[in-house]
Formats: C-alpha cells, sequence, structure tokens
C-alpha cells in the first residue's frame, strides 16, 4: 500500500497548521520580536514535536496494549473531530481577545489543546497504524515535523501577519475548514463503521 503523504498533510494542516498557530500566538505579547515571545514561541513548537513523535511511537503501541481496533480508532477521531468542529462553527469567536503575558505561560498552555488539538493527535496514530513499517512512521513524522516548523516560523510573525491581513481572512478559513472538518468527522465514522 503506497503511503497516502498528501492526504496527511492536509488533515494535519487543517487541524494543525498555520491558521491555528497564527491566531494563537498573535494573542502572546504585543511584539514579535520581543525575546519572551520569541522564547515562548520556540518552547510551544518543540514540545509540539515532542508530542507528535511520542503520538506516532507510543499511541501505536498503546493502541496494541490495549487491543483496540484501527476501526474503533477512526471511529472515535471522527466523533471528537464531529465535536470540535461543531463548537467551532456554533459558538462565535471572541471578538477583541485579551493579550496573553508570555512571562506568565508556560509552553504547554499554548500546546494543548491550541497548536496540537485532540484530533491532530488522532491522525498520526490512526495513519501510522495503518501503515505500521518504519519508513511509513518516518514519513508521518516529517510531514508533522514540517507543519510545526512552518507554524513556528509564522508564530515569530503572528502579530505582523494579524496587522497587515486583519483577523477577517483567518475567521474565513476558520470557517471553511470548519465545515471541511464536519464532512471529514461524518465519513471517519461511515469508515470506521464499514470496517466493523
Amino acid at each position: 500500500m503506497e503511503f497516502p503523504a498528501a492526504t496527511l498533510f492536509g488533515l494535519l494542516f487543517m487541524t494543525m497548521g498555520p491558521i491555528r498557530a497564527v491566531a494563537i500566538f498573535a494573542t502572546v505579547g504585543t511584539d514579535d520580536k520581543a525575546p519572551g515571545v520569541r522564547r515562548l514561541a520556540t518552547r510551544a513548537a518543540l514540545l509540539t514535536a515532542l508530542a507528535f513523535v511520542l503520538a506516532v511511537y507510543g499511541g501505536t503501541g498503546t493502541l496494541a496494549s490495549w487491543e483496540v481496533s484501527l476501526p474503533v480508532l477512526i471511529g472515535s477521531a471522527g466523533v471528537v473531530l464531529l465535536a470540535l468542529s461543531l463548537q467551532s462553527l456554533l459558538v462565535p469567536a471572541a471578538q477583541s481577545p485579551t493579550l496573553l503575558d508570555p512571562q506568565k505561560l508556560r509552553p504547554t498552555t499554548l500546546v494543548f489543546p491550541g497548536l496540537f488539538p485532540p484530533i491532530a493527535v488522532t491522525i498520526p496514530i490512526i495513519f501510522a497504524a495503518a501503515v505500521p513499517n518504519t519508513g511509513a512512521q518516518l514519513e508521518i513524522i516529517a510531514i508533522g515535523l514540517g507543519i510545526i516548523l512552518l507554524n513556528w516560523l509564522l508564530m515569530l510573525r503572528s502579530k505582523w501577519l494579524m496587522r497587515k491581513m486583519g483577523s477577517s481572512p483567518l475567521e474565513i478559513m476558520g470557517a471553511v475548514f470548519g465545515v471541511l472538518q464536519v464532512a471529514l468527522a461524518m465519513q471517519f465514522i461511515v469508515n470506521a463503521v464499514k470496517m466493523l
């Protein structure tokens, strides 16, 4: 079976990609170049990368030891994605988010569930379980780390980006991705039922 790298990239980009990272990090501090902001961005990116690698390696091992089948995992991912997508579509975002002090934030506060939400944790586990070989695991990790690197670069410029383009493009993309995620969630659930 050929590894579906483009599908994985699309799913990860939608669930933990730059749109999410910029929106979250635009509220941290007032200046992109402040040492505390840059340090927090770097620590958050490194923690996200570590969590991603652990999801790929630890998640599949844990599933096997708990005897959780791939269809159940896919169905669970569908339920989680459906709940998160409906929440993002039905609950309006705060119009003026409170600025967060980077000196008082821990990286974990931003990473879980912000930069690495539950569905983004599930996706690499599904792919690693579906194609259980070292090459596939390394490809999953490479794609995930590539997105995390892109996120980090944009997090370092998030306030500048928001000043240049405003929040409207992020809100529009968030709504589009929200609808796509509902459809994807339903597809996960349908696929899981077919596999049982």
